[in-house]
Order: structure tokens, then C-alpha cells, then sequence
């Protein structure tokens, strides 16, 4: 059943319970729920327009999504906006929107369609977490976020950022993207609102600029006060194992990000503390001024910065390597190496002659004469004039006839990604399935077994900056079978 209301209020006066099945459309009225009732939208979401007004003192559950159109359009009282579907659900109000109590128990995600403000709490319960995209979640001065944890979190996928009041005492930005990022912030000076997002690189000038590849934790804190000036802030930025980038933990630090490729280091580096399994944070104090923020190492910075680099099987004999430069220093050269499945080491295959110091940008590319019938892996060792050596990442190749077969579309993707098994002619069935970047980081785990004529989606590639990605396919038998997608800007 469907409820329009247009000129009418309900009103609970007394505890009870009031189901709407299928959804529910305020059409101009005014609709109250008094404290202590539940209302239920079974099977349907609510539509809030045409200037009407909903007064929640109790409990409003939804299992599908709320939007509320109209300049006018109002929501108010104390009562939890309640998601409770089980699949991600969507909150959009075309006018500025206040809620003052909001919970997520979907087991999935909240999407944002445009921006919430939040006055008293943000519950984050049975694994449920907001994604803002390109819109923002503001808490209310005294009103704050419970039920945090690596499952449930603020997903900062693209421009939105979360936005707390910090002052004397710790707030947690319970923050990520494609994995859980917290930052603690703790404000001795004014009191000021801060505003928080995590993107899933490090870049050489901040926002811009090549990406960093070792001495750092692949992670960008976006931390900006609302009032310029007055504030004091210790910090403390949270990360896991898998997103550390050759880096050394027992020796890092805090850096933020100041102009062009310049960057205000840690003035001491020191260990950082284990706060869980594969969990670590590091911690600087005293500042002052605001802008990205990184964990990194006192590696020296590299003479290379390594764009892209590629390896696509041609025919059954030739490989073809292609690897990008942003800019190089001092830069002998490269060793060109390979392991084969059936080795244990990598070896030298091939040396390709750097450029000296150059700013531009220079492209590389290389044959390898390689019938091997198994996975091939490739790297790049680069080695600078006074002997300095970094490593590329490590990319795949199978051999010319494929144990297994598949195929990944929609390329470019936006929201999910389909794996076709339809083809898959090995015997082997149980398979993890890895989603990294340009870098080799692991953004997503799965572990399945295939059946007959499967096709796989992965909604988690929503979550994924633009881009270039890997999905990998690996079995216990050591097959694996490496696609190319790409993450489309929307």
C-alpha cells in the first residue's frame, strides 16, 4: 500500500507502531510522529515534496531510500531517520537538509545525494557506512558519530568531506576509501570546525603531480580548519599493513604538504604504534596551518618518478614492456627483470639507458622475446649514478595458452564491475580475486568459488577513485589471470 498524504497529519499519540507498505509520499501536509511510536516503510522509502512537513519525535524506518524535493520542504524534531534495507539505500534533499538523529543498519551503505547536516548523532551499527561522493556530512556542533569501526565508516570516495568541531579534547574522523583511514585530531587552540577526507594515493605536490611509490603509507589526509588561523592541532593519522609502500615503520613520521613539491617533514621520525592487527598510527603535534597530509619515511626522495609501467603479452613469443617517466634525476638507467613461475628470483633481461635529469615527461618501451607458457613477472630496476637503486611494481603476464579464461566489462566502469567465467576451462573453481591499482596495492579481497557460466559483480569498484586498475585472479594450484579495467570519471 502506498500513502499519500495531502492536506492531513498523522499523528501517534499514544507508543504504537504504524506500517506503510511499499512506500510513502508526503504530498504538502504536515506529518507528525510523536515520541516513542515507530513508523515503518516496509518495502519502500519515503518522498518528502510539494512543501511538506514531517515532525519525527519517534522512530522512522525505512528499507529503501528518502528524497525530499521543494525549497520549502521541511524535516525536523529529535527522532531517528532509521535505514534499515538490506542493500544500499540513497539520502537526497534539493534543499539544505538537518537530521538530527541518523542511523545506518543496512548492512551496507547509505549514499549520499547531496549534502546532510547531522545536529545531534550519527549511529553506525550492523556494518553500515555513508558514502559521501561528492557531497558533504556535517556534524553539528555537540553532536557526534558512534558505532565506528573498519567496517563501518565515513566513505570519502571522491570530493565530500566530513566536517566535526574539535577543541580540547580527541575527535575521531572515522574516515576512509577503499580501506578504514582515522584521523584523531585534538585542538588546544580555538575552538574551530574541521573538515576531513582520505583519498588512496600519495602525490608528488600534494593533490597533484606524479605518484609516489615507496617511503610512504598510500594515503592522503585532506585536513582543513573552517576559520583560517587560531588553531593548535595534535594529530593522529591510522593506516594498515597492506597500504605501506616500501616503507619503513619502525622510522616514520607526519608530513603536510606546503607548496609545489615541497613538503614540511617531520622534524623527528620515530616508531609508529601498533593499535591492532596490521594497524598502526603515527602521531606529530603543534600544528598550525592546514593542507595534505602524508606518513612517510626519511627515505631519500626518488631520482625517478615512474608514471605507468606496463606489461602486455603480444603473440606467443613477444612480450611488450612500456613504462612512463613524470621527470628523472641523475637517472643511469634501468635493469629490465624477470621471474618466471617456475623460478624463485628475479633476473636481469635487459638494460634500457635513463635520461640524465630531465622535467618532462619520457616514454620507454621494450620486446622480450618470451614463449613461456605459465606467468611471466616483470620490474623495473632503476639505478641512479651514484648507485641509488628503487624497484617498480611488479606486473603479471600469463602465457600465450591460458589455463583459464575470462573477461571484464563495462570498461570504463562507473558502479560495478562484471567478471565473466563463461569461458573459464580450468579445473580449478576456488579463487581469490584481487582488485589493485597502477601500484600493485590490493584495494579489494575476495575469496569464491566459480560455478558453471558465472558472472561475478563487484559494486565495491563504486568506492575507486578514477583510474586505472588490475583485477587478479589467482588458485590455490598458482594460476592466475590478469584483466585491465578502468575506473571512469563520472
Amino acid at each position: 500500500m502506498k500513502r499519500l498524504l495531502n492536506t492531513i497529519s498523522l499523528l501517534a499519540l499514544l507508543p504504537c507502531c504504524i506500517y506503510a507498505q511499499g512506500g510513502l509520499v508526503n504530498n504538502g501536509a504536515i506529518m507528525k510522529v510523536s515520541n516513542s511510536t515507530d513508523l515503518k516503510i516496509e518495502g519502500g522509502g519515503v518522498t518528502n515534496q510539494a512543501n511538506g512537513r514531517i515532525v519525527n519525535e519517534g522512530n522512522i524506518y525505512l528499507d529503501l531510500n528518502w528524497s525530499q524535493t521543494g525549497t520549502t520542504t521541511n524535516y525536523t524534531g529529535g527522532g531517528w531517520m532509521w535505514f534499515e534495507g538490506g542493500a544500499n539505500q540513497n539520502l537526497s534533499s534539493v534543499s539544505a537538509l538537518t537530521v538530527p538523529r541518523l542511523r545506518v543498519d543496512n548492512n551496507n551503505r547509505l549514499i549520499l545525494g547531496d549534502n546532510v547536516t547531522v545536529s545531534t548523532r550519527v549511529d553506525l551499527m550492523n556494518n553500515g557506512s555513508i558514502e559521501l561522493g561528492n557531497n558533504n556530512l556535517v556534524i553539528s556542533p555537540g553532536g557526534d558519530i558512534v558505532n565506528y569501526d573498519a567496517n563501518n565508516f565515513i566513505i570519502t570516495n571522491n570530493t565530500g568531506i566530513l566536517q566535526q568541531e574539535v577543541s580540547t579534547t580527541d575527535v575521531v574522523f572515522p574516515v576512509g576509501n577503499a580501506s578504514y583511514n582515522p584521523a584523531t585530531l585534538n585542538n588546544s587552540g580555538t575552538t574551530d570546525n574541521f573538515q576531513v577526507r582520505v583519498f588512496n594515493q600519495v602525490l608528488n605536490e600534494g593533490t597533484t603531480g606524479a605518484v609516489k611509490n615507496t617511503g610512504v603509507v598510500g594515503r592522503t589526509w585532506m585536513i582543513d580548519e573552517v576559520v583560517t588561523g587560531g588553531s593548535n592541532v595534535d594529530m593522529t593519522l591510522q593506516w594498515q599493513i597492506p597500504e605501506e609502500l616500501a616503507f619503513d615503520r619502525n622510522n616514520c613520521g607526519i608530513a603536510r604538504h606546503t607548496s609545489g613539491t615541497l613538503w614540511d617533514n617531520p622534524p623527528v621520525y620515530g616508531p609508529a604504534t601498533n593499535v591492532g592487527t596490521n594497524t598502526w598510527t603515527q602521531t606529530r603535534t603543534g600544528f598550525t596551518t592546514f593542507s595534505p597530509f602524508v606518513v612517510r619515511d626519511p627515505t631519500v626522495d626518488l631520482p625517478v618518478e615512474l608514471v605507468t609501467f606496463e606489461a602486455v603479452r603480444q603473440n606467443r613469443e613477444l612480450v611488450q614492456l612500456d613504462w612512463v617517466t613524470a621527470s628523472e634525476t641523475n637517472n643511469m638507467g634501468f635493469e629490465v627483470e624477470r621471474m618466471l613461475d617456475t623460478e624463485t628470483e628475479f633476473k636481469k633481461i635487459a638494460w634500457v639507458d635513463g635520461q640524465g635529469s630531465i622535467t618532462e615527461m619520457f616514454y620507454y618501451d621494450l620486446l622480450d622475446p618470451n614463449p613461456h607458457a605459465g606467468i611471466s613477472y616483470y620490474r623495473l630496476k632503476q639505478i641512479d649514478f651514484d648507485g641509488t637503486v628503487s624497484y617498480s611494481v611488479i606486473r603479471a603476464v600469463e602465457g600465450y595458452e591460458t589455463k583459464g579464461s575470462l573477461s571484464v566489462y563495462p570498461v570504463p566502469t562507473y558502479d560495478r564491475l562484471n567478471i565473466n567465467f563463461n569461458d573459464w576451462i580450468t579445473e580449478d573453481t576456488d579463487v581469490t580475486i584481487q582488485v589493485m591499482d597502477v601500484l600493485g596495492r590490493v584495494l579489494i579481497r575476495k575469496d569464491i568459488t566459480i560455478q558453471p557460466n558465472m558472472v561475478l559483480t563487484l559494486e565495491e569498484v563504486q568506492a575507486l577513485l578514477p583510474g586505472t586498475y588490475f583485477v587478479n585472479i589467482s588458485s590455490p594450484t598458482g594460476l592466475n589471470a590478469m584483466r585491465k579495467f578502468i575506473r571512469g570519471e563520472e
